[in-house]
């Protein structure tokens, strides 16, 4: 079973700086995309372009001036007019901090000198060569990360090898290995070969010292579409990592094996946008960055080289300006002290930002050395460029990253400096020989489809070895969320075999978790659910009357498919009741209502009688009241019966959701009554919260209640069985804090809690139902209004909705971690007092709307409102989004039978409509009719074959199938998606399937 790794920088989070902490007024509205970076920084500097006549201009800044109140302008900063079009990449030598090389479109590349004018605080930057290029434009430049003096560029689908001798810079060697333009280019971290990726789907490792290209390892990607393509060569290691864009408009991170390249060895698909991710990757941590152009949210995550490849995502910052480019600041620029593990500095639409990622710890006066191991060397290469360009390679250097090494970076650096661009005597450029000692060796060894998948063995820190950077560190302010509460109390085991439970109750922490099988950056079908309210003229308005003053306990808002409940102005208890049918303006006259006579904290339909309303009151009593069928024609203030028994009023109420006239509540005496209607009197008394009870809820098997208290314990009953708890656990909101609200989820394996942090912090947090462990948990915003939670049983969608605001926070809960995946949240016009949803049968699936609601408004409307997933081929019944879901329409028990513990078969209704066909059936067919097509072709060329060659058709040649495959495969995707363009950058609906 695979198991993914505690890691120590699991809970590394983004710390927002003030935004006096910027340089702000810079404009880079009308940078154009590249390959390269348009921002890079060393240890003192900052480098980035910014929109100018020509495109073509650049600023340098120290970081300090990040740390002022600054605004950009061309007199206060180092801004030179360094090409003569825009600037394609921007980059700092390895070994030298104070050299910069930068390409353009102008087809030069140049060289300069950044250093500080003696008599100011300003930078200046000064050329020290410049290399013009025969092809029409320069792409991208990378220095050598292990040998000081060498670059590379690529300019088209050419890429330039250069030797930087006293100022000057020689050509040693040009190679063409692909036949459209390169998207990405990196070294391997020893400086031994280059990985590029083009556009014709297809990457390439080369030695760039070896002139035979038959020696270079070709991989294609037939997944990508024609955008970019993201390389980065992890380490010194075997794994290569591609950001790519694939034709069915997904963002996705593929890891490869270069000794078995014929499909990743794992995938995770990402989101959907417009670009692809721009990854950022720290070869120390094994963090990795991923931010798209343009785009306002960061994520954060980390790749596993240690048993099982794999990638993992921790968090995602939302940043409040669109990003144009970023870069990492190298590790000795870090503040150790505070546990910065990695700080990016963005180039935003208008500003210059850094934004440092902080691993949280107790102890903050001391150095916690277990967070940085060994960094590579930057002020001593590990091979030197005379044996370089011989052909020797040399491992890469590492060198201890701590307070003292950091203290003695600047003298290191500046021995380094002395030394880099010395004049050394340029080999004559002559061919390297084809027996290179890498590239001959390795390409056989790759082109043997036999050799097992394994973990590279020539990055001694990520692969043999145990990976010391994923050992669990003991000062970690949170610990591994998978173990289980110290403090949780077993009181008594209840017999599951004996629950009628529509879903079995496997704790979620035993789940396996295949990289392959499922990615944590798992793209969600719900991602873009639309919301829409419906129009004007289906409203219901001028509701007189209307009060919004009820306690955090209560919705205030209740609905079923006849009527709509509301709390009315007033001392005496009212609730107005309208007909959903009867749209349009009430009448001016007072609304008939229900009289409870004394105030009332809550109220529920029955679920199984639409004309039957409980109400939860001050005076210890809980009314059932019966509407008329056409509605109020007069003010009701006699109810049907009264129950009575608790000793102080009652706070809050729930029906069961299966056994007729079964009904739980909860009361400021701190207990919990479960009442027979029918009986008239409460059969089971639940006694053990200290303090008042925030809120309660049915699992979804109707056999247990799940509570949330005051004391900041939540407890489960299983009131059948004893009148105890059976499990109970301190945790979730702060204890005191004001309100809170729990609901099951993931079919009764989770606990879902929406409460308050200190300083009203709004939190959500999961909880394993079995073992009160908790398994994630997320900050909102802060403000007083409690989100309330309506759960979505069939998918897991979960809408958060708070009194008094606009927005509705959507999220899909997961059984994989990270649990909570944000959906697009829904803003109507107004601000909104509650919501209230209807059963799933009531959907339109033909519309593929997976939520019905209503929505009461402050200004005394009821406004319809509608949840769809937008599709495309909506002829055909969505099954993927619309499971069975369970048949509520009659109750399954009576009260006495359940009070006797009858067990229950629930019942589950298919939604697909008559006449529609499953869009999965649909899929099936089209993959079968293609899975024929390719057999006939296959037949086709191994009979043409056999007579060209005289060989037999079980002679095929394997690269002739894989391209047929991969012919087939795109014709189809063309013939499912032909009327869409890979290259429009335009978000579209039609681009979901």
């Amino acid at each position: 079973m695979f198991k993914v790794a505690y890691s120590k920088y699991k809970n590394v989070t983004p710390s927002l700086i003030k935004k006096e902490q910027n340089l702000s007024g810079v404009s880079t509205n009308r940078l154009s995309n590249t390959i390269g970076s348009l921002i890079n920084c060393s240890l003192d500097h900052i480098t980035f372009t910014f929109d100018s006549a020509s495109g073509g201009s650049l600023c340098t800044i120290k970081h300090d001036d990040l740390l002022k109140r600054a605004t950009f302008n061309n007199e206060m900063f180092c801004v030179v007019h360094a090409h003569s079009a825009p600037i394609t990449d921007i980059q700092y030598n390895t070994f030298n901090q104070s050299i910069v090389a930068t390409c353009a479109l102008d087809s030069v590349i140049k060289l300069w000198s950044v250093s500080e004018e003696p008599e100011s605080a300003m930078c200046k930057m000064d050329p020290l060569a410049s290399i013009p290029i025969s092809e029409n434009r320069s792409d991208c430049v990378q220095w050598n990360p292990n040998v000081d003096g060498i670059f590379v560029s690529s300019s088209l689908n050419t890429v330039y090898l250069w030797d930087v001798n006293e100022g000057q810079a020689s050509n040693v060697q040009t190679i063409c290995t692909h036949g459209e333009a390169i998207q990405g280019l990196c070294w391997k971290k020893d400086g031994s070969l280059i990985c590029t990726a083009a556009k014709d789907k297809s990457m390439c490792i080369t030695d760039p010292r070896n002139t035979n290209t038959n020696q270079n390892l070709k991989i294609q990607n037939s997944k990508t579409s024609n955008k970019d393509t993201k390389v980065v060569w992890l380490g010194t290691s075997d794994c290569i990592m591609t950001s790519v864009y694939t034709p069915s408009f997904t963002r996705e991170i593929h890891l490869w094996d270069i000794r078995n390249t014929s499909e990743p060895v794992h995938e995770s698909s990402i989101d959907s946008g417009n670009n692809v991710l721009n990854p950022y990757y720290d070869h120390d941590t094994s963090a990795l960055f991923l931010v798209g152009k343009a785009e306002t949210n960061i994520k954060y995550g980390e790749v596993f080289l240690n048993n099982s490849w794999s990638f993992t995502h921790n968090s995602s910052q939302h940043i409040d300006d669109q990003i144009k480019a970023a870069c990492l600041l190298p590790k000795y620029g870090l503040n150790l002290m505070k546990c910065e593990i990695d700080r990016m500095i963005l180039l935003t639409r208008n500003s210059v930002y850094p934004l440092p990622y902080i691993a949280p710890r107790n102890d903050k006066s001391s150095f916690h050395q277990n967070l940085y191991p060994d960094t590579f060397n930057v002020y001593k290469p590990g091979c030197t460029k005379t044996e370089w360009l011989e052909g020797k390679n040399s491992d890469a250097l590492k060198a201890p990253l701590n307070l003292t090494s950091q203290k003695n970076f600047g003298k290191n650096e500046e021995k380094s400096q002395s030394t880099s661009l010395a004049s050394v005597d340029p080999p004559s450029v002559q061919p390297a020989k084809n027996s290179d000692p890498v590239v001959s060796v390795l390409v056989p060894s790759i082109n043997q489809q036999s050799v097992q998948i394994a973990p590279s063995s020539t990055d001694n820190n990520k692969i043999d070895k145990p990976d010391t950077t994923q050992i669990e560190d003991a000062s970690s302010d949170k610990e591994n969320n998978q173990k289980k509460p110290e403090n949780v109390v077993i009181r008594s085991a209840v017999n599951h075999s004996l629950q009628p439970n529509p879903k079995p109750l496997t704790p979620l922490a035993a789940q396996s978790r295949s990289s392959k099988v499922k990615s944590v950056f798992y793209q969600s079908k719900f991602k873009y659910i639309n919301g829409k309210t419906a129009n004007k003229n289906e409203h219901i308005t001028n509701i007189r009357g209307l009060s919004s003053m009820w306690s955090a306990e209560s919705n205030g808002f209740q609905i079923n498919t006849r009527h709509a409940a509301f709390f009315v102005s007033g001392n005496s208890g009212q609730i107005g009741v309208v007909q959903l049918n009867k749209v349009g303006r009430l009448d001016d006259t007072v609304n008939n209502t229900i009289v409870n006579k004394v105030k009332c904290s809550d109220f529920q339909w029955d679920l199984f009688d639409e004309n039957t309303l409980a109400a939860a009151c001050d005076d210890c009593t809980i009314k059932i009241w019966t509407i008329p069928e056409d509605g109020l024609d007069k003010s009701l203030d006699e109810p049907e019966l009264s129950l009575t028994g608790h000793a102080d009023r009652v706070s809050s109420i729930k029906f069961h959701p299966y056994a007729k006239n079964v009904l739980a509540s909860a009361s400021y005496d701190k207990s919990i009554k479960i009442w027979n209607i029918d009986a008239c009197q409460a059969m089971i008394t639940l006694q053990h919260h200290p303090d008042f009870i925030f809120n309660f809820n049915w699992s979804p098997c109707g056999t247990k209640l799940a509570t949330i208290c005051k004391d900041g314990y939540i407890r489960i009953f299983s009131p059948l069985q004893s009148d105890q708890p059976i499990l109970e656990s301190k945790c979730g909101p702060r204890k005191d804090a004001k309100a809170a609200r729990i609901e099951w989820v993931l079919h009764g394996r989770g606990l879902f809690v929406s409460g308050f942090g200190s300083g009203n912090l709004r939190q959500i947090f999961l909880f394993d139902s079995e073992t009160l462990a908790e398994l994630n948990s997320e900050d909102i915003n802060h403000s007083p209004s409690l989100l309330i939670p309506y759960i979505d049983q069939d998918i897991n969608v979960v809408y958060l909705y708070a009194k008094g605001e606009e927005t509705i926070i959507l999220y899909e809960i997961q059984e994989d971690e990270p649990y909570f995946q944000v959906l697009t949240p829904f803003k109507p016009d107004g601000s909104h007092l509650a919501i209230g949803f209807l059963p799933k049968i009531t959907c339109d699936v033909k519309s593929a709307e997976i939520a019905k609601s209503f929505r009461l408004t402050k200004d005394n409307r009821i406004e319809p409102m509608s949840f769809t997933v937008p599709r495309v081929k909506l002829s055909f019944f969505q099954d993927d989004i619309f499971p069975d879901t369970i048949d509520r329409c009659e109750a399954y028990l009576s009260a006495d039978d359940w009070f006797s513990g009858i067990q229950m078969q629930l019942n589950y209704i298919n939604l697909q409509p008559e006449g529609m066909q499953r869009l999965s059936e649909m899929i099936a067919v089209d993959q079968g009719n293609q899975n024929s097509r390719q057999k006939d072709m296959i037949k086709k060329v191994e009979t043409k074959n056999g007579k060209q060659n005289g060989h037999t058709a079980l002679n095929l040649n394997e690269n002739d199938g894989n391209m047929i495959t991969a012919m087939l495969q795109r014709a189809s995707l063309f013939h499912q998606n032909k009327s869409d363009d890979d290259d429009d950058e335009d978000d579209d609906n039609s681009g979901w399937d």
